[in-house]
C-alpha cells in the first residue's frame, strides 16, 4: 500500500448529534430534550492511495462518522471536503458515486427480492455510467472483480454465504467507480476464515483500483494488517492519530494503550502496552477535584478523564489534538503528548 501526499477526502468538526424525543410530561414541566453526541468536533484526513484504519470501542461513533461522510447522516455541523471542496447537504450524483460505503450487515443492506444483476444492473442504469448494451458485460466484469462466479448474477441474497453476500457488496459499491471507499466494520460478522479473505480483496482491490479506504474496525490487529495509518476514536472525537506502526509500537494516549492491551498475543510473556501513569507527579490531583476545576472554570474537561490512570491538572480542559515532538504526522488529544522526551510514557 503506498501513500501519496496528496488529500482526497478531509473533515472539518464534524458533529453528528440526536435529540431524543420530547414527551407531553416533559414539556409540561419545561425539561428540555436531552442531545446524544454521536460524533463532537472531528478533524479528519485521508490521503490519496491510501488506507486509514478508524478504531475504538463499540458505540464511539465509528459508524455514525462513517454514514455522515457518505451522506446518510445529515451533519450538525461542520464541513466535508472532498478533493478541496466542501459536499453540501444535497449531492450530486458525481459526488454521491465517489464516495461509497461497504456496509457491516451484507444482508440488510442488499434487497432481498432482486437478484445480483438486477441490483447491479439498477446502478449503472441510473448512473448512465456504461451504455445499455454493455451493462450485462460490466455486472460479469464486477462478479470476477471480487470473486464470484458468474452465475451469482442470477441469485438473490438469501442464496448466498456471508462472506459471499459482502463480496456482493463491495461489487455494488465498486460499481459506481468510487475513488472512496468506506468500509464499515466489514468483517465483524464473518467467521475468522472468511474474514481474512475478505480482508486480502480489500487490500487487492485498493491496490488494483488505486481506492483510498477509510477501513472502520475495533479489530485492532485487522486494523495493524491493513492500514497505512489509524485514528484512534474515543466518545465521538479522534484521540490519536498516525502511522499505523508508530501508533501501535508507540502509543501516547492512555486510551491507545489500553486497546492494544487487549489484543490477544500467542505469547504469554511478551510485554503488554504499558498502561502505567506518565511522567510528573499523578495522584496529587482527583478526578472530582478537576471535575469541580473545570466546572468552576466554565470548560470540558477530558472525556477519558473517568477511566484515566494519569490525571493532572492540565485535564481539566479537553486538549485538541496536538503534535508529537517525537513523531512526525503522529498527534494526540493528551496533555502529556508535549511532555514527551524518550520512550514511551511510563
Amino acid at each position: 500500500m503506498v501513500t501519496t501526499g496528496s488529500e482526497i477526502l478531509s473533515v472539518e468538526g464534524l458533529s453528528r448529534h440526536f435529540t431524543s424525543p420530547v414527551s407531553v410530561t416533559d414539556r409540561l414541566f419545561g425539561r428540555k430534550p436531552t442531545a446524544n453526541k454521536a460524533v463532537d468536533g472531528v478533524d479528519l484526513v485521508l490521503h490519496r492511495g491510501e488506507t486509514l484504519g478508524l478504531v475504538g470501542e463499540s458505540g464511539c461513533g465509528k459508524s455514525t462518522l462513517a454514514r455522515s461522510l457518505v451522506g446518510l447522516h445529515p451533519l450538525t455541523a461542520g464541513v466535508v471536503r472532498y478533493q478541496g471542496t466542501a459536499l453540501p447537504a444535497r449531492r450530486t450524483r458525481a459526488q454521491q458515486r465517489a464516495l461509497q460505503m461497504v456496509f457491516q450487515d451484507p444482508y440488510s443492506s442488499l434487497n432481498p427480492r432482486m437478484t445480483v444483476g438486477q441490483m447491479l444492473a439498477e446502478l449503472l442504469r441510473y448512473h448512465n455510467l456504461v451504455p445499455r448494451d454493455q451493462v450485462a458485460a460490466r455486472c460479469r466484469e464486477l462478479m470476477h472483480l471480487v470473486g464470484l462466479p458468474q452465475r451469482a448474477l442470477e441469485q438473490r441474497p438469501r442464496q448466498f454465504s456471508g462472506g459471499q453476500r459482502q463480496r456482493v457488496g463491495i461489487a455494488r459499491a465498486l460499481a459506481l467507480e468510487p475513488e472512496v471507499l468506506i468500509a464499515d466494520e466489514p468483517v465483524s460478522a464473518l467467521d475468522v476464515s472468511v474474514q481474512a479473505n475478505i480482508i486480502n480483496l480489500l487490500s487487492d482491490l485498493q491496490r488494483t483500483l488505486e481506492l483510498s479506504v477509510i477501513f472502520v474496525s475495533h479489530n485492532m490487529a485487522v486494523v495493524r494488517q491493513i492500514s497505512d495509518r489509524t485514528a484512534v476514536m474515543y466518545r465521538g472525537r479522534i484521540v490519536e492519530t498516525g502511522a499505523t506502526d508508530t501508533v501501535f509500537d508507540d502509543p501516547v494516549h492512555p486510551y491507545t494503550k489500553l486497546l492494544l492491551s487487549s489484543v490477544p498475543r500467542l505469547d504469554a510473556t511478551s510485554e503488554t502496552a504499558d498502561t502505567g501513569d506518565p511522567p510528573g507527579d499523578p495522584g496529587v490531583i482527583t478526578r472530582e477535584e478537576v471535575s469541580m476545576s473545570a466546572k468552576s472554570a466554565g470548560t470540558s474537561p477530558c472525556r477519558y478523564l473517568d477511566r484515566c490512570p494519569a490525571i493532572v491538572a492540565g485535564c481539566v480542559d479537553e486538549p485538541s489534538l496536538l503534535d508529537d515532538p517525537r513523531a512526525a504526522g503522529r498527534s494526540a488529544a493528551c496533555v502529556h503528548v508535549t511532555a514527551r522526551t524518550t520512550g514511551v510514557i511510563a
